[in-house]
Formats: structure tokens, C-alpha cells, sequence
């Protein structure tokens, strides 16, 4: 069964996700705990979580995931910044133990002018300090577009990534980051070569989430520009690929994709499901 779905918000309660989901006519979905553009928050409390878990085992709407805010930078050189770093992640950790949500989404970070692999050590170091806090939470590390410092746009990154933190990780790949940093996936054949790569660098089995955006920018152009599906230049030809691959179809793919006055999210699902090779 096919499991599509957006970032909805949080903005009238936790509880209202799952109206939230279903108004988009999504079987799954993506939110923040808190505002992710603030460190100060507190996580759910304990009622409020048992509250959501007993909800969330009586709605068909899964994956739920959470993604961290745009603030933590595990990787950076300043004691500062890495706790406060740190700490936003323990509590996100306890906010999805709380409520019975799987996986837990982060951007890896930026070096920020140390070599790649200091900055990759400092995450994986950052994250194995909150190995008590993980439970049953599976970390998934995004890739990314590869722009200035940023760790993650290549598949030996996550690898290393994956490698080097001691609990259970796997990886989002986020089709527009994939696109711009340079692995086309615009046509079947592009596609299968990524994939082939992918999987000889990081292993198709730690594939867990698909973020599913078409890119205003081109091929390797290290741009993060969001497109809606198909207007990009990843391109229909590019989804109708991803969305009936054998292996891909059956991992869930969330949309971060924009709403203006091109098209709204229901148009964007809409056309997914009708790009469905039965």
C-alpha cells in the first residue's frame, strides 16, 4: 500500500495531526514538536503523549515522523552551540518516545571550515552522547543538496554517518537534495543507477523515508529550492520512476513541497496517485 503524505502542522494541538493528515488525504505524515525556528521548548508531556499514542494506534495515518528543528548543528566546532545542539535533540528523542513515533528526521549539520570528516565525527560523537535517550526511536539522516559546508549530499557521508553512531540509524533521501548534489534521477535508467549506487555505498535496507520534492535548480547545482511535483527538473518522467519502482513504492513518501498559486497539496497527491502504474 502506498504511503504519501505532507509536513502538516502542529499549530492547534497534537491531536489534531491526524484531521490535519486526512484533510490533505494523506495515509502519513511529518511534523515538528515545537517551532523550528526557537531552541526554547519543553517536551511533551508524559499524559499529553500517552494521549497521542493511543490515537496514533487507532489511525491508519503512519509514518508519523518528527523532524528537528532548523537550528541544532551537531557538527560545529563551538562548545555552545553543539550543547544547546544536543539538548534540542534529547528532547526530541523523549518527545517521540513519549509518543509512540518511530523515526526521528535531522540534517546532519555544517563543518563550518573543518575538514568533512571532523565535522562528520563531531555528529556521530554528538549523537552516541544521547545513546540513554534513543529508546525505541530509529534516527534518520537526510540527505542533503551539498551547498556550502553542509555534511550529507553524498551517499559515503551517510554511510560514515551510519557507521560511526552507535544505536539504530537510517536515511531519508530527499529527492530534490538527491537531484542537486549532483545523482540524477530525472529518467528510469538515471534512477536505477543512483539506486545501484545506493545501495553498494549504504544499502537499500537502510532506505526509510523518501522526502519527495521536485527542484527548481538543476543537476548538481547544490541549489535546496523546492519544487511541486513535475514542474521541476526532476520532472514527471523523473516521479513516474521513483513512484512505481518495486523497491521504492513500498518505502513512505512525505511531501515538503510548496503552496501557492500554482498548485496546492491536494493537487500534488492527486497527481501522484494518478502517476500509479497498476
Amino acid at each position: 500500500m502506498y504511503r504519501f503524505g505532507f509536513h502538516v502542522s502542529i499549530a492547534k494541538g497534537f491531536l489534531e495531526v491526524f484531521d490535519n493528515a486526512r484533510a490533505l488525504d494523506s495515509n502519513c505524515c511529518q511534523i515538528f514538536t515545537h517551532s523550528p525556528r526557537s531552541w526554547t521548548f519543553n517536551p511533551i508531556s508524559e499524559d499529553a503523549g500517552k494521549l497521542f499514542k493511543d490515537k496514533y494506534q487507532k489511525n491508519d495515518i503512519r509514518p508519523i515522523v518528527v523532524h528537528d528543528s532548523y537550528l541544532p548543528n551537531l557538527a560545529s566546532e563551538d562548545l555552545v552551540m553543539r550543547t544547546k545542539s544536543i539538548d534540542s535533540i534529547q528532547k526530541e528523542f523523549i518527545c517521540c518516545n513519549r509518543m509512540g513515533i518511530q523515526f526521528l528526521n535531522i540534517h546532519p549539520g555544517s563543518h563550518k571550515g573543518q575538514s568533512k570528516k571532523d565535522g562528520l565525527m563531531r555528529v556521530c560523537e554528538s549523537l552516541n552522547s544521547l545513546k540513554d535517550y534513543v529508546g525505541n526511536v530509529t534516527l534518520l539522516f537526510e540527505n542533503t543538496s551539498g551547498s556550502g559546508s553542509v555534511l550529507g549530499s553524498t551517499f559515503e557521508e551517510l554511510k560514515f554517518l551510519l557507521d560511526k553512531t552507535d544505536f539504530k540509524c537510517g536515511v531519508t533521501l530527499d529527492t530534490c537534495h538527491l537531484f542537486t548534489s549532483g545523482y540524477d534521477i530525472s529518467s528510469q535508467e538515471s534512477l536505477e543507477n543512483t539506486l545501484s549506487n545506493f545501495d553498494k555505498v549504504v544499502g537499500l535496507e537502510n532506505l526509510k523515508l523518501i522526502h519527495l520534492n521536485d527542484s527548481i535548480g538543476e543537476l548538481n547545482s547544490k541549489m535546496d529550492r523546492h519544487e511541486h511535483i513535475g514542474l521541476g527538473n526532476i520532472g514527471i518522467t523523473g516521479f513516474k520512476a521513483i513512484i512505481n519502482h518495486e523497491y521504492l513504492k513500498n518505502i513512505p513518501m512525505i511531501m515538503e513541497t510548496p503552496v501557492n498559486e500554482k498548485r496546492g497539496d491536494k493537487e500534488n497527491i492527486t497527481l501522484l496517485r494518478e502517476m500509479i502504474e497498476i
